[in-house]
């Protein structure tokens, strides 16, 4: 099945629900499925299906492996001892991730900070006041390596000596956004990244909300540090409601953009952070 679940994942019309649709049906059945019996029983249409024939049939085992150990590329799935268990309270738990770096730091406790792209001075100021405390303590820091938050986050916990794991939205050899390259280059050598899609898969855009599931679903909570009011962080804190997580947000100046998402989430429920021990006194 650990083999089954590499081939599937180079096969990338193949959707993350439906991979977990055939998974269910699979797991139970002792015979092999066709590319034909597989893409019958998902009801692909014509083109998806000769795209999914194509990638199923020229997927080469060893050919793979390969690649893999050569871009010291690892990968994890879902029967694994080391797979995180918080994942496992996920409606829609990755069946296998793609890992390159510490893979020790799965076991860690985690906490995710994510926000805006367009970080002021303020969320910078955040940042600096937040995790290193929170480093002290022993979080691993988890964001998604985007511009702005995220990448600060990334930065400031290996600043000051702490673990971070990055999730992004696209295969390792295809590595979204470029301008933070270095950046992940760094994290490979001194934390985690993890992603979901094969390493030559380029990013999509609704592989990003699908990455935000597993950036909360990582952690026992998600810090929202300045967020507009259709930012993508808070399709993170959405999705760390539904799985039953902790949601913090810093709130901020009522006339600036960046502080609309967040402050709203206050008025909703949002637990307010002001420091570092708001924080470790709600997760612990």
């Amino acid at each position: 099945m650990r083999y089954w679940l590499l081939h599937m994942k180079y096969c990338p019309s193949l959707s993350i629900k439906q991979l977990g649709q055939l998974f269910r049906e699979v797991e139970s059945e002792v015979k092999e499925w066709s590319a034909d019996e597989i893409a019958i029983y998902l009801g692909m249409k014509d083109s998806q299906h000769e795209r999914f024939k194509r990638e199923f049939y020229t997927f080469e085992l060893e050919t793979v492996l390969d690649e893999l150990t050569q871009c010291n590329i690892d990968f994890i799935t879902y029967k694994d001892e080391d797979y995180p268990k918080l994942l496992f309270q996920l409606y829609d738990p990755p069946l296998l991730l793609f890992l390159k770096g510490r893979r020790s730091l799965l076991s860690e406790e985690k906490l995710a900070i994510v926000g805006t792209r367009k970080m002021t001075n303020y969320g910078k100021q955040v940042l600096r006041r937040l995790i290193p405390p929170l480093c002290k303590a022993s979080y691993t820091i988890v964001s998604g390596l985007a511009l702005g938050v995220d990448a600060e986050a990334h930065r400031e916990a290996l600043n000051v000596g702490g673990n971070t794991i990055a999730v992004i939205g696209s295969g390792f050899l295809q590595f979204y956004p470029i301008d933070n390259k270095q950046l992940f280059e760094q994290i490979v050598s001194n934390g985690l990244v993890i992603s979901e899609y094969a390493p030559n898969v380029t990013a999509r855009k609704w592989h990003f909300p699908e990455r935000n599931r597993l950036i909360s679903g990582l952690s026992l909570g998600t810090v929202i540090v300045q967020a507009e009011k259709r930012s993508g962080s808070l399709i993170t804190a959405d999705a760390s409601l539904n799985q039953n997580r902790e949601v913090f947000a810093v709130p901020g100046d009522i006339l600036h953009a960046c502080s609309e998402g967040t402050n709203k989430l206050i008025q909703e429920g949002a637990k307010l952070v002001m420091d570092a021990t708001d924080i470790i006194e709600e997760i612990g």
